[in-house]
Order: structure tokens, then sequence, then C-alpha cells
């Protein structure tokens, strides 16, 4: 009895406290020291997979010189043997003294394939599931199974149910912590577990938080406190008390540093873990890098502030055109009368001495309204084709007088003729304007440097207050050594009125008047600027496609003002409408007045005369300029017209934009403009005539 009972405590003792990848190992040598004690041939174990319903030989021992079968006793369908299987299902004990006593079947086909000639099987039962049993066979004899062998065999059975259900369950302990880690490892996120307090350091993390912190293995960061990869602590305040007071945060975005000092965005969530007692054990959270989500929602802020600023810009700009239309029309009688005055004074020093500063004010509020209706876009613009590097090379020798002379003035241009379609008149402001700009950003000298270039834009580029398309651009860049500004100044440097200087130095017109400008001939500026770093303003002009022709460009004729002709003057601003009635009539031409266009109808049936020009203000109540040749060409068939506006011809759609003139105006372009017009009818009157004489 007492080997028995050391038999039992040595296979007990077998498996406490060994580790899960020594069990194997151990079952084998117990089933040996079991089937040793009991005189067995071969001891073993066989498991089963009630989901695939099959039985296997997990476990085989044998005595010298008996051949093993475990090999070919693997995945054997339970369905083979159904009343042995139904056997410990039941929880029974089977004992077979005498394999040969058995009927002939499957069961003895097989046993006697093994060389069994006695066996004894015990189910390992576990809360009424069968997980599979542990035999013992004779193969030398038969042994006639007595009560004492059926009592160690259950012993050493249940000693087994224990192992195999321990072995089991760390399987899946096992499987569970793996599919656990492939999980926390698997996932982009950083994950850890650190120890409570503001600094805690970390207890586990995963891979993901290692690389987010730039550290290449997540052993580096146990022990390390997450306060040192804060950046602003007096966030991490924020986010700790909020811990401390309500045990969690989630989603709170900070600026982290990674191990190379590199700052990036960080969205952070973390839930604390208290004892029984309710203090606090340990604090686990998740660290998603949040860098990209940020670079866009910037990006979008960005745009969205550009967006905002282009529509500002064009608010302003249309605003100014108002107020330039409105303007104008005040400016044509004082700038006018003015001139008719001076005209009228001849030799009168004190008479041109009153006169002169009143015209000299009319043209100073003329260039503030043509500044105005630059940065609006609206002026008329006399585009020709231009040699981008020859003018800029001519234009440099203006500068250089015109600026200071600790101003260096450099100019590098590009190594193949580069032509643009411009106004060379604006195109000079905008150089004069920047060029200016700068020397005031060099109070103590510097160098000022103009490149031209060509720029090919694959993809739309982003500008001042739009965008660029893609396509051949010429480049004209800028540069300047001066004082620099800040991102705040950048945003509203080309606003109107808006200026860093005093008012006694500018009006804040000149950079406002240049993005004009640049827009009005379909490019744009691009400035890039830092305190202290100096200012580089970009100019991009669509290049010019079209064919240069030979020759030059005429001027208008020189010939006589004066002469006939009844010229019908429709004006609703009675000042401008009287000064040209007097001008015009002054030059001996018949003059017929009127405010709308009802007024002219009324006027014209009672006099029964056909006017030979029409001059029109364009922006009309009722019935506007347009429309009202429009209606009076069809019963005057010879009837010319001669806009005039406060605006571009562009911004009014004229069907005829050279009979254009441009408010506020001379008396002298008045006059030209006339006689050009009626010069015209009186050439298709003669061509007319000459028709009908070959024709008679």
């Amino acid at each position: 009895m007492s080997q028995i009972k050391d038999l039992i405590i040595k296979l007990a003792t077998q498996f406490i406290n060994i580790p899960a990848d020594s069990i194997d190992e151990h079952i084998h040598e117990t089933l040996g020291m079991a089937g040793t004690y009991l005189g067995m041939d071969r001891a073993y174990l066989f498991e089963y997979d009630l989901e695939k319903g099959t039985m296997t030989n997990t476990y085989e021992w044998c005595g010298e010189g008996i051949k093993p079968f475990k090999d070919q006793l693997q995945n054997i369908p339970l369905s083979s043997y159904p009343k042995w299987i139904a056997q410990h299902f039941a929880g029974e004990i089977i004992r077979i003294p005498s394999v040969k006593d058995l009927s002939h079947g499957n069961l003895k086909k097989t046993l006697e394939m093994q060389g069994i000639k006695s066996l004894i099987t015990v189910p390992l039962i576990d809360h009424g599931k069968c997980l599979g049993f542990v035999g013992f066979d004779a193969v030398r004899r038969e042994i006639d199974w007595n009560e004492d062998h059926v009592c160690l065999a259950k012993m050493i059975a249940e000693i087994y149910r224990n192992v195999i259900k321990r072995r089991n369950m760390e399987k899946r302990l096992v499987a569970t912590q793996r599919q656990y880690e492939e999980l926390v490892e698997g996932i982009p996120v950083g994950l850890y577990r650190r120890k409570p307090g503001p600094g805690g350091e970390f207890i586990m993390v995963n891979k993901a938080l290692a690389r987010i912190l730039g550290f290449e293995s997540k052993e580096e960061l146990i022990g390390v406190k997450i306060a040192r990869f804060c950046v602003d602590m007096e966030r991490m305040k924020q986010c700790a008390a909020e811990l401390a007071l309500t045990g969690e945060i989630k989603e709170k975005e900070v600026r982290f540093s990674r191990r190379d000092g590199k700052i990036f965005w960080a969205a952070i969530s973390a839930k604390e873990y208290v004892d029984e007692a309710g203090n606090p054990v340990y604090i686990e959270g998740l660290v998603q890098d949040i860098s990209d989500r940020k670079k866009e929602e910037e990006e979008k802020e960005r745009l969205r502030g550009q967006l905002q600023q282009a529509q500002r810009l064009e608010s302003i700009g249309r605003l100014a055109g108002g107020v330039a239309h409105d303007f104008n029309n005040l400016l044509v009688p004082i700038l006018g009368y003015s001139e008719l005055l001076l005209e009228m004074a001849g030799d009168d020093e004190r008479l041109r001495r009153y006169v002169s500063p009143i015209k000299e004010a009319g043209e100073k509020a003329r260039d503030i309204v043509r500044q105005l209706l630059a940065f609006g876009r609206k002026q008329e613009l006399e585009k020709t084709p231009v040699e981008l590097n020859e003018h800029v090379s001519k234009f440099r020798k203006f500068l250089v007088h015109t600026l200071r002379d600790d101003i260096e003035v450099v100019v590098k241009n590009y190594s193949n003729p580069i032509v643009v379609e411009c106004d060379v008149r604006q195109l000079d402001q905008v150089l004069l304007n920047l060029a200016i700009n700068a020397q005031d950003a060099m109070p103590d000298g510097g160098r000022l440097e103009i490149t031209t270039g060509v720029k090919k834009l694959d993809k739309t580029v982003e500008g001042f207050g739009s965008f660029l398309h893609p396509g051949a651009y010429a480049d004209v860049t800028i540069r300047d050594t001066g004082v620099g500004m800040d991102s705040k100044t950048q945003e509203q440097i080309f606003e109107p009125f808006f200026t860093t200087k005093s008012m006694e130095k500018g009006t804040g017109l000149g950079l406002a008047m240049a993005y004009g400008i640049v827009q009005q001939h379909g490019g744009n500026i691009r400035v890039e600027s830092r305190p202290g770093e100096g200012s580089t303003f970009q100019i991009f002009l669509p290049l010019f496609s079209g064919k240069i022709e030979s020759g030059g460009y005429h001027s208008s004729s020189s010939g006589s003002t004066k002469g006939g002709g009844t010229i019908l003057i429709v004006e609703d601003e009675p000042a401008v409408r009287d000064f040209v009635a007097h001008a015009l009539g002054k030059d001996g031409y018949k003059v017929i007045k009127a405010g709308a266009y009802k007024d002219v109808v009324e006027i014209l049936e009672s006099m029964g005369e056909s006017p030979d020009l029409l001059l029109t203000d364009v922006i009309m109540p009722g019935v506007n300029g347009i429309e009202m040749y429009r209606r009076l060409k069809k019963d005057y068939p010879s009837l010319k017209v001669l806009y005039m506006s406060g605006n571009a011809p562009e911004t009014v759609h004229l069907e005829e934009e050279e009979n254009f003139l441009q408010k506020p105006f001379s008396v002298k372009d008045l006059r030209e403009r006339i006689r050009a017009v009626l010069d015209e009818k009186d050439v298709e009157n003669r061509l007319n005539a000459g028709s009908m004489g070959l024709l008679q």
C-alpha cells in the first residue's frame, strides 16, 4: 500500500509549479512511472476533439522491446468505435482481460493489430465532459483486472484529468495572450500603462508608442516618465487635473516631443484605475499621432482665410470702383473748368496763380482715383507685346536715378527672350511701387535685385487672393534685404490704405494698385518674407502667345479739334453735362443736352433733327447708355457713339470699346476723341456716297 501511495504522491508532485512548456515532457515521464509500476507494456493518453469528432493518441510510453503505435493512432473518427465512445462518455471504465475473447469487429481487429492481449482504460471526465482517456496495455500476457488495478488506474486518471485541464487552460491563456499582444502590437495607436501621478513612469507600452516617440524598441520606454515628452507643460497640467478629478480624459490634443526633439501633435486619452480603497493603482492610455490631421486642418483653415481674404479684396474692389465712378463725375467739371479758365487767363499771372492750384489738386485726386481703379481692376489698359528682359534692363536705369544712392539695384535677366502682353505704363507703375516699397524697408541701405524668368506650372498654385492655373508664366522676382514682414502684415499689404508708414510718407495705395494691375493682366503676386530677412515679391504674368507684327504704333491725329456737327449729350450728373456742353459749344458744335433716355426721345421728336454723335455716360438711370445707342441707331442709322464712364470699358461690356472716354478727362482729350469719331463718320459718308455714284 505504501508503494501505491508513494507512486501517487510522486505522480502528483511532478506537475506542481512546472512551466506550461514542460507539461508534455512530464506527462510522458509519469506515464512510464505508472506503466512500470503496474507491470504494463504500454501506457498512453488519448484526447477527444468533439468539434472534429476525432480522438488522437497524444502521449505514449512503451516498455522495452514493445512497438509504439502513437503515429498510427491520430485523428481516428469517433464513429468507428461507437460502443467504446459511448462507455467513456458515460464515465465507465473499460476492462478487457482477454482481447481474443472479444466478438469479431472493428475494435478487436484494431487491438490485435497492436498485439494487445489485455487492456484497461479510464475516461477523463471534467464537469460531465469527457476530455479523453488513460489506458494501459498488456502485450506479453493476459491480465484479469481486479479492483486494485481499477482503483489505481482511476487515481492516475484523476491526476491526468487535472493536468490536461490545466494544460488546456494554459494553452487557451497563451492563445488569448498572443491574440491580445497581436491586437495591442498591431494597431497604429500607442498604448501604455503607467504609474499614477502627473509624470508616472511607463510600466507597459506597445511597439506603436515606441515608434511614435522615436524609440527602436518598447523596452527602452519602460521606466521613462511620460512628462519627458510633453512640450506644453501647462496643457499637460490641465489634463492631469481633469484626470485626477474625473478619472478619465478623452481625445485631448497636445504637443509631444520625439526622442530626437521633433515636435508633433498627439491626441491622448487615459483612464485611472483604483483599488477597493479608492487609491490609484495605475493609469492606462493611448497616444495617437495626429500631425497629418492637424496639418490638413491648418491647410483648410489657411485656404478658408485665403478665400475670405479674396472675398474681402473683391468687396473692397467693388467699393473702390463705385467710389471712383462717383468721384470721377465730380472731377470732370473741376479739371475741365480749371483747364478752360487757364486757357482764358492767357498771361494773367494773378488769375493763373489762383486757378493752377485747383487744377493741380484735381489732378492729384484723379491719380488717387486711378489707383483705386487699378486695385479694383477697372482701369483701361493699352496692351502691347513687350520683351521683358529688355524692358526691365531699361527700367533699371530709371530706378538707379530714382532710388536713394545707398540702394544697389541689380538686374538678372533670363537667358532667352520673354514676351508678355501688357500695358507698359502700368507695368512700370507696378515695378516702381514695389521698388519704392523695398527702399522704405531698407532705411540704412541695401540691395534690390530684380530677376526675370519663365515658370511652368504643372498644377494649380496659390497666389495672393486667388490661384494660378497650370501653364507657362513670365516671372519677375523682386528681392530686397530690408526689415521684412510678419505674417499678419503680409495678409494686409495689398489692401487699400493699409500702410506701415506715416500718412506723410504714403497713402497705402501703392501695393494695392500693383496687386490690381497684375490681377487685371491675368497674373498674380506671391509674397515671402520674415522679420529681419527681407522680402520677396514674385510677379507672374501670362506669356504672349500671339504673333508680333513689324512696325510701330500710330498715335492719334493731331489735326484740328474744331469742327461742326450736332452732338447729343446724355449725362445724369448735371455738373458733368453742363461742363461738356459748354466746352463743345465753345468749339463750335451744336449741342443737345439730356439727363435720361425719356428726355432724349422728347427732344429729338420736337426738333425733327438727326444728331451726328451720341456722347453718353454708360451707367444711366432707366435705360443705360449702351441700350440707348441701340435704340437710337434704328431711327438714325448714321449716328455714331462715344461712351464715357468712370469705369473701364471691359467692366461695362461695350460693343465699341474703341469709342470710349475714361473719366475724368481733360478738355484736350474730349476735343480729340470727339473729332476722331466724327472724322471717321465723314469718311464713311464719303465712301457711301462714292458707292452710290458707282451704282448709278
